[in-house]
Formats: C-alpha cells, sequence, structure tokens
C-alpha cells in the first residue's frame, strides 16, 4: 500500500511537470525559448547565468590592473528557429564603451523575434580596445581555445597588450562582430593587407608604428589620372572599354589601380595603371624593387626622377618615381594595344599630368615599407 506521502510527492512531481510544460508553450507562443547558459551568473558562483542578460563588468590592463576607458563592449545574441532541423532566425547587437571607471553595462534587447520554435542558443561579448588583444566570452587569441572564466554579471576582462609579432590578419579573423567592432579595428586592415602581401607581422607593426594615417578611411582614388578616351588618343583604339580596378591587391589610402579591359578581347588589349603615395623613402624602395622583380626591366632616364622599361610575353611595362610627392607610377599596356613603344610612354606622362587632381596622402604621414611588385600584367594576373 502507497503512504500517503509517496502520493503527496507524486502529485507535486506531477505538478511541476504541468507547470513547467505550459510555461514552456506559454514562452514559445510569446517569446523565445531560452537555453541554458554555459556560463555562470557571478564569478562567485557556479549557478548558470541568464543568455538573455543584462550583462555588467570591468575591463582593466592585464599588466596593471588598472581599469581601462574608451574599451568598446559587443554583446550578441542569436536566435534559431525550427524543431529538430534548427536555423538562424535572428540576432541582435548592443555596443557599450567602457567608462573612467573600466565598468560597462549591456540590457537585455527591447525586441525579441516571436513565433513557434524561436530559441535564443547563444550569447557573445567581445571586448576591444586599439593597443591590447581583443577579448570575446567564448575563446582565447591566438591560440584559439574555449574560454570558461566569462560570467554574466561582474565580468572581469583583462586586456593583454598587443605584441609586434601577433598577426594582425588573424586578430582580425578573431575579432569577428558588427560595424562597431569593425570601425574600431579600421587601423589593423592596412598591416592585415601587408601580411597578405607576403610581409612578417613584425614588418607590418613596424610600418603602422611609422604610419599614423594607417587604417584611414579615406581610400586614394587615382580615376582623375587617365581616361578612356585619353588612352584612345594615344593608342587610336576604338574599341569600348570596362574600367575598374585591378584584381591583384585591394585599394586603400596609399594605393590604387585602373584597369581599362578591352570588351571581347584578350588581354593584350588591356591597360593597367597602378599608384602607391608612400612617402620619399618607401616610394624609392618600391621603385627598387619593381626594377628588381618585373620581367625583363631596364632602367631608363625618360621620366621623373628614375624610370624603367619592362617586357613580359605580350605585355609591355613602364614606371617612374617621383621622390619628391613620394610616389610611384607603374603602366602595364598589351602589345595589342600599346603597338608602338612610344605608346606607353605617352600613357605615363598623361597621368604624371593629371596628378595635382589626385589627393595624395601628406608627406608626414607615410612612410610605408615597400610592397610586393606586382603581376607586369594588366588585368593583374600572374
Amino acid at each position: 500500500m502507497i503512504s500517503e506521502s509517496v502520493k503527496s510527492a507524486r502529485s507535486e512531481s506531477r505538478s511541476r511537470l504541468i507547470t513547467a510544460a505550459l510555461l514552456a508553450a506559454s514562452v514559445s507562443s510569446c517569446g523565445p525559448v531560452v537555453e541554458n547558459a554555459p556560463f555562470s551568473a557571478r564569478p562567485d558562483t557556479l549557478r548558470p547565468g541568464d543568455l538573455l542578460g543584462p550583462y555588467d563588468g570591468l575591463v582593466v590592463d592585464g599588466e596593471t590592473d588598472r581599469p581601462l576607458a574608451g574599451a568598446v563592449v559587443a554583446g550578441a545574441w542569436a536566435f534559431e528557429r525550427g524543431i529538430g532541423l534548427q536555423g538562424p532566425a535572428a540576432a541582435f547587437e548592443a555596443v557599450a564603451e567602457t567608462g573612467a571607471d573600466g565598468r560597462y553595462r549591456l540590457s537585455i534587447p527591447a525586441e525579441l523575434p516571436r513565433g513557434e520554435g524561436i530559441r535564443l542558443r547563444r550569447f557573445t561579448l567581445i571586448v576591444y580596445r586599439r593597443g591590447y588583444v581583443a577579448w570575446r566570452s567564448d575563446s582565447s587569441f591566438p591560440t584559439g581555445e574555449p574560454r570558461h572564466d566569462f560570467a554574466q554579471r561582474a565580468n572581469r576582462v583583462r586586456l593583454e597588450k598587443w605584441q609586434s609579432s601577433m598577426s594582425h590578419y588573424r586578430h582580425l579573423v578573431f575579432l569577428g562582430g558588427g560595424p562597431a567592432l569593425r570601425t574600431a579595428a579600421a587601423w589593423e586592415v592596412q598591416p592585415a593587407g601587408l601580411e597578405l602581401d607576403g610581409a612578417s607581422p613584425a614588418i607590418a607593426s613596424k610600418n603602422l608604428a611609422e604610419n599614423p594615417r594607417a587604417g584611414s578611411s579615406v581610400a586614394l582614388d587615382i580615376s582623375p589620372l587617365l581616361s578612356e578616351d585619353e588612352v584612345r588618343g594615344v593608342t587610336g583604339y576604338a574599341g569600348k572599354f570596362e574600367v575598374g580596378k585591378l584584381a591583384d591587391r585591394v585599394t586603400n589610402d596609399v594605393y590604387d589601380s585602373r584597369h581599362f579591359k578591352a570588351s571581347d578581347k584578350p588581354e593584350t588589349y588591356d591597360v593597367g595603371l597602378r599608384v602607391w603615395a608612400i612617402g620619399s623613402e618607401a616610394a624609392e624602395a618600391q621603385y627598387r624593387k619593381l626594377l628588381s622583380d618585373l620581367p625583363g626591366a631596364v632602367a631608363t632616364e625618360e621620366m621623373g626622377d628614375a624610370s624603367l622599361r619592362a617586357r613580359g610575353g605580350d605585355v609591355t611595362g613602364f614606371a617612374f618615381l617621383l621622390r619628391e610627392k613620394g610616389v610611384v607610377m607603374q603602366l602595364s599596356c598589351g602589345l595589342a594595344q600599346c603597338s608602338e613603344p612610344s605608346m606607353i610612354l605617352r600613357l605615363a606622362k598623361l597621368a604624371e599630368g593629371h596628378l595635382p587632381e589626385v589627393k595624395l596622402p601628406s608627406a608626414e604621414s607615410t612612410g610605408l615599407l615597400p610592397l610586393s611588385a606586382p603581376s607586369l600584367a594588366p588585368g593583374g594576373r600572374p
């Protein structure tokens, strides 16, 4: 015979199950189901946190333990939809900046996705400040090892100083995040590009230290230097051009390119123009690199402070240095377009004549190290 206490316990258990089921049904119809948080509510407890939030904490210097002001703190909530087979449903981001006391707070999102099968699956906190290694609540840089010291409330973020041996490219990949983080980390784009161009992280960091404009959002624009009509006027070509950028390097604040691709024609009809505006010393180094690396390059005295001619297959090249302006220009022209050696020289002189129309970086803000030499091919292909 079952005792009254056992009956009472079973009844209470059934009541809890029914209440939980009703609550789950209510939540699923009105708002998202919230998954269990993989982190604690506070550093001093094992009680799970709440993925919805709110979140707060303190950001300090990893060496001195002093509060860090001006750190960007971004929180991202990821929602999924579906029962069984689940897929992304929505994502929300909240951004704050630490005050003089180094503290941050992120509130629960004002609007949440609704509907059947909506679940809040993840929350990620990212902290970023220039000069320090980014901090994520889910993993560590540079190893990518899972992090286990994050807490919802009273979280403590220790930012470690950036080391010149670290990779800006890998750091940006690790950082992720939305527009606010991309804006804060924009200064790292240029050294990351140099790394992809073959420079070591140490050289990219040295370049950054010598170039205060690194990461500028104002890209160099060389479109005034050469037009379709000017190319036709020199070469006599009557066809159409598709004008764009060369594919071998991304435009930034000290480099730009122009590609005149002849429509429905092989590459031997193309014209390419590349310009580096990188300061006197780096421009001279870049010119020497072109002279060393471009196929068949021979020094001449036809333009500027130094010039060269090159030849690779059915493509001819010309480059020259303007030392005082800190500029190097390189032209490539297919032999079907530039059928005479004088044509590419005339194109170069036209480009130089338009240089005052281009807004160049100021002399004191450059000082870049030379980039790797590009392909001679007008289309940027090897």
